[in-house]
């Protein structure tokens, strides 16, 4: 009676987890995004580029450092001037003053400022190719957990015919009430399991929805992943497994061309050697005239003429000055940009290095990566599935314990999940490899 009322409870447990499946199946549009838009990777990174608020933010500083070559074209302004020397002098002067400018130092700032807005437009692809690299980042993650779901819910169902053909051997006598109670573990744990994949699944999706500046609740499709087909499929996502990847030393020299942290050091160089410039013109002084009318009041007439009456000459007036550089002849500017030169190309070497070696570290990380998938692809997942299969037919038929089978889907499990693991690493390596290149491989 205890055994049998046991039997019962667990029946009804996994009676209450089975009813549960119907309404989790109505959210499987949701999670694949069934029957809408498919979203490639290509796409994705289009629309990101296109429509994301981080990369619309990183083109608007294009904007503010076009704003250099508007400033370069400043002129010092005139100022009004006036002198009276009321009753000492009685000389009243009206007039303006006005800086003459060179016209080379203009010509140096516009120099200065184009090499500016390079500089800015280097730094905001440079932005742009990291934010490429996140997006990449973002739809792996989601279409490993997508594919994780979907070996999830494989599993479960497995679990529940394992489950229904337990139950039709007990009722025949041929296995223990153990193996129900086993068979039925496996299910609720399925079922856990499951769960937990679809928020991930869900968590990924709203994730990278942002990133591709959508609302999180945008429901679209990701293509699935040809993982369980046996054979490296061509796809946009994940490269061609059979194309050889290219020399180690011709990544390297790609690196060395394309990398923008380089070209940003050799800019930010020609930037400083402008300004460099720019101080060497400013060493001279703008010289400044001033012009306008002057009256003077002479003194009082002789004796005999009309009392309190003066002379008075009116006229004008022009005067000039120019600083002397002698104190300051901007030593304090061409000492900054002298070093900061010489700072930057060392940086440079520094930049050759780091490239070479992060290009290295992740050509070794692609390379293993691909022997592993291509070793899982191959062998192991097939022979898995194929033990995963036959272990289940033979329980089926009375050949073998319900402990093999369980055994056997749980190998095929781990087996399949480092199959996943291993692409989610292969593409992240990728990535890191598209990265420290500078350029796309494929």
């Amino acid at each position: 009676m205890k055994i049998r009322s046991k039997l019962v409870a667990f029946t009804l447990i996994s009676c209450a987890f089975l009813c549960v499946t119907p309404a989790f199946a109505s959210l499987q549009p949701e999670l694949r995004g069934m029957k809408t838009e498919s979203v490639s990777i290509d796409q994705a990174m289009n629309e990101t580029l296109l429509q994301s608020p981080r990369a619309a933010s990183l083109r608007m500083q294009l904007g503010i450092a076009k704003s250099a070559r508007i400033r370069a074209t400043e002129l010092p302004n005139p100022s009004l001037m006036m002198d009276n020397g009321y009753k000492a002098e009685f000389t009243y002067r009206y007039g303006v003053s006005i800086p003459i400018e060179p016209p080379w130092k203009m010509a140096l700032r516009l120099l200065a400022a184009k090499n500016q807005i390079r500089l800015a437009d280097l730094q905001i692809s440079k932005g742009l190719w990291a934010l490429r690299g996140d997006i990449r980042r973002a739809y792996t993650q989601a279409i490993i957990a997508q594919e994780k779901f979907e070996m999830q819910n494989e599993l479960t169902e497995l679990y529940n015919k394992l489950l229904t053909s337990t139950q039709a051997r007990l009722r025949q006598g041929d296995v223990a009430e153990l193996d129900v109670y086993k068979a039925e573990l496996a299910h609720q744990r399925a079922l856990i399991n499951r769960e937990l994949a679809s928020n991930q699944v869900i968590q990924t999706k709203r994730s990278l929805s942002i990133l591709l500046g959508r609302e999180y609740t945008a429901v679209y499709n990701i293509p699935k992943l040809p993982t369980f087909q046996l054979k490296a499929e061509k796809m946009d996502y994940l490269p061609d497994l059979e194309t050889l990847l290219p020399e180690l030393s011709n990544l390297m020299q790609k690196a060395l061309e394309n990398r923008l942290e380089l070209k940003i050091v050799d800019q930010t160089i020609k930037t400083n050697g402008a300004n460099l410039k720019v101080a060497y013109g400013n060493i001279l002084q703008n010289p400044t005239i001033g012009v306008g009318s002057s009256v003077v009041n002479g003194p009082e007439l002789q004796p005999g003429f009309t009392p309190g009456t003066k002379n008075v000459f009116r006229g004008f007036f022009f005067q000039g000055s120019i600083p002397i550089p002698i104190f300051s002849f901007q030593q304090g500017d061409i000492s900054q940009f002298r070093a900061m030169i010489k700072q930057l190309k060392s940086e440079q070497e520094t930049q050759k290095n780091i490239v070479n070696q992060e290009v290295v570290q992740a050509y070794q990380a692609v390379a293993m990566q691909r022997q592993r998938i291509q070793t899982f692809q191959q062998k192991a997942l097939q022979r898995s599935s194929e033990i995963a299969r036959l272990s289940q037919k033979s329980y089926e038929i009375g050949q073998s314990d319900i402990s093999s089978v369980l055994i056997a889907q749980q190998a095929n499990v781990e087996v399949r999940t480092e199959y996943l693991d291993a692409v989610n690493l292969y593409e992240i390596a990728y990535t890191d490899l598209e990265q420290a290149t500078g350029s796309v491989l494929y």
